[in-house]
């Protein structure tokens, strides 16, 4: 389905969700391991909607180039991270949402590439300076209620020194963080490295939280690659289960897996690739890397929309590619 209405409609009052039409095939499956995990939702691609958003700072609608790489979801809302520009967007996971801008007091020329929630904090990876920040989620949820009182207020943020862990920042580094809901662990995700032998691998970090420290738990998992055009981009969980995404380029193969922690072993779940490639050709970025289920087992996708170098403007400029916000509905 092609979209007439173009970029210049992406910040107005009156919200847009278009369905896609793309013949993807599911398949899906439980894990099966002694924790019994519940069997995963059927998520519908033919029923894939595109959302877009009106903000309440222009600057960070869909037709700018906001590289949005992080994605979260908890009680109803969506956390969309604007890469270089220290901003999170706050928005109702909804048909018509209006994002709220909250401004972060972080390093210069970051890279936020993956947003986490636990039950008091906020975490984000930072690529370019191989970090992990924490906000309280609390001053996030006001501030994102704010409506604009206090446009130049900067929420502070606390960088949690990782222990064991000997990543540098740079252009191929952290790209998700999440939480385990049942230990606490912080799980940091590295999303593509050279292995032993030849080949590529992402590599899964479970930390422990020691004061204001993540110290390496156990031994680092490495999961398998095909080749070094793939990585993995983005973490989330249903339930116990642990999901990744998965893409390659150049090809623009997208996947969703199911990642088993002891071994590293991922399994497709979810071939997204034709939906995302038809959307390109819309001119939405199909670059997609933040992932997260919504409480009502929805599964949402946030793309990174631009290619830029180090960022000192205060707000993105405008894109080629628009940034692509996607809902794909539980069951049939």
């Amino acid at each position: 389905m092609a979209f007439s209405d173009g970029a210049g409609a992406l910040c107005s009052r009156v919200g847009v969700t278009a369905l896609l039409l793309a013949g993807t095939a599911l398949g899906c499956r439980s894990l099966t391991d002694d924790s019994a995990q519940p069997a995963l939702p059927g998520w519908d691609p033919e029923r894939a909607e595109v959302i877009r958003w009106r903000a309440d700072d222009p600057a960070f609608c869909q037709d700018k180039a906001l590289e949005a790489s992080g994605l979260a979801a908890a009680d109803g809302r969506l956390y969309v991270a604007a890469e270089k520009y220290a901003r999170l967007l706050v928005m109702d996971a909804a048909p018509d949402p209006e994002a709220r801008v909250v401004r972060l007091a972080l390093p210069p020329h970051v890279e936020l590439e993956g947003v986490a929630l636990s039950q008091r904090e906020l975490l984000l990876c930072d690529e370019a300076h191989a970090a992990v920040y924490q906000v309280s989620l609390e001053s996030v949820r006001e501030a994102a209620a704010d409506d604009g009182a206090r446009p130049d207020r900067r929420l502070p943020v606390r960088e949690l020194k990782l222990r064991g862990v000997t990543v540098r920042g740079g252009k191929i580094g952290f790209e998700g963080i999440e939480v385990d809901p049942r230990t606490g662990d912080v799980l940091l995700l590295l999303e593509r490295s050279s292995a032993p032998g030849g080949g590529c691998v992402s590599t899964l970090f479970r930390l422990r939280r020691l004061d204001d420290s993540l110290v390496l738990r156990g031994r680092p998992v490495n999961i398998e690659l095909e080749d070094c055009a793939w990585r993995l981009t983005g973490l989330a969980w249903w339930g116990s289960t642990l999901i990744g995404l998965r893409s390659q380029f150049p090809g623009e193969r997208y996947e969703v897996v199911t990642i088993d922690q002891l071994t590293g072993d991922a399994t497709v779940v979810l071939d997204l690739t034709e939906t995302l490639r038809s959307l390109r050709l819309q001119g939405w970025g199909n670059n997609v890397e933040g992932i997260a289920f919504a409480d009502d087992g929805a599964l949402w996708l946030v793309s990174d929309n631009a290619v830029t170098g180090v960022i000192d403007d205060p707000r993105p400029a405008p894109a080629q590619e628009l940034t692509l916000l996607v809902r794909v509905p539980a069951g049939g």
